[in-house]
């Protein structure tokens, strides 16, 4: 700490504070002539630079960031919204400088193929915030074609940078890169290759030539950097080859048998429950006349012969 010397007999006794960290905040107090105080209070915040966004391997979404002060508050929140509430765990740690780690992790939903996932993370006392957002997507490749995989950027990111990696048995590799304000990309897979045209218009899908299943399988991702903002389009590709493919069919009319079977089984089923309670219906109505008929035997008997006299008198009045 130190004055500045050449205007102090100007009257600023400012106090110069270099290399401050987290012990330089508090209230500084400065007298003159034992007359005049003044308090100053001091605070100190190391910002929020970046935020990164992935899934974890125990298949969680995790949210982090590290050297912030004081420690930040955490948001997520999904595209479009869920009724219900996320419920996310999330950890601060301060470090050997009292600055602190943050990560925060949140649990897919069933559906987690049509959300997209944003994390924010705001300084304590709201001069900046941070975001990071991810969508997931699965695609199907057959072995020996071309493969496009979905990439474009957010609306709201005009200007950014743009890494592609392939991740497989835990293991990152660099496939291309392309910066926005110069329109330039550099691949490092020869089969690997961006459209410049779409490019222009934030469309940065990525095209694989002559894919084959054992090698390019796997999961591809599509980062977007902003200057706050930071977004992630994971996709999970999986090649088929042609004998796999003919498996898959066999297996998909093997299935639809079964179903179609069962439908017939079910069916089937319905017809003799039908026929068994209609049966059931008729005999127990066979049932009751009967007994109706044995409860009343003279109005039965008496029925027959009130006809016979009836005939027999209108025979005599014709005679």
């Amino acid at each position: 700490m130190s004055l500045f010397s050449d205007s102090v007999s100007e009257g600023n006794a400012s106090l110069l504070v270099k290399q401050v960290d987290t012990r330089s905040k508090g209230r500084y107090k400065c007298v003159v002539n034992n007359v005049t105080v003044t308090y100053v209070v001091a605070t100190v915040e190391a910002p929020i630079r970046t935020v990164s966004i992935d899934i974890n391997p125990s298949g969680l979404i995790q949210c982090s960031t590290k050297d912030v002060y004081p420690a930040p508050v955490v948001q997520w929140s999904t595209e479009p919204r869920l009724s219900h509430a996320l419920q996310p765990i999330t950890r601060m740690a301060p470090g050997g400088k009292r600055l602190f780690t943050v990560e925060s992790i949140l649990k897919q939903q069933n559906n987690s193929l049509d959300y997209i996932y944003v994390c924010n993370i705001t300084s304590k006392y709201a001069t900046h915030t941070r975001t990071a957002s991810l969508q997931l997507q699965e695609i199907t490749g057959s072995e020996g074609k071309d493969l496009v995989i979905p990439c474009k950027a957010p609306k709201k990111l005009q200007s950014f940078s743009l890494v592609w990696t392939f991740t497989t048995a835990n293991k990152t590799t660099d496939i291309l890169t392309y910066d926005s304000q110069t329109h330039k990309s550099r691949s490092l897979w020869e089969n690997a290759e961006l459209e410049d045209d779409n490019a222009l218009k934030g469309d940065v899908s990525l095209t694989l030539e002559n894919t084959v299943g054992s090698e390019h399988s796997g999961f591809y991702t599509c980062a977007f950097s902003g200057a706050e903002t930071r977004h992630l389009i994971q996709s999970r590709v999986v090649i088929t080859s042609a004998r796999q493919e003919k498996d898959f069919v066999r297996y998909n009319l093997w299935m639809l048998g079964i179903v179609a079977g069962l439908i017939a089984l079910l069916a089937l089923t319905l017809v003799v429950k039908r026929y068994r309670a209609k049966s059931k219906r008729n005999q127990e109505s066979a049932q009751e006349d009967a007994e109706m008929q044995s409860m009343n035997p003279d109005k039965t008997s008496e029925e027959p012969q009130a006809g016979n006299k009836l005939t027999t008198q209108a025979s005599a009045s014709h005679s």
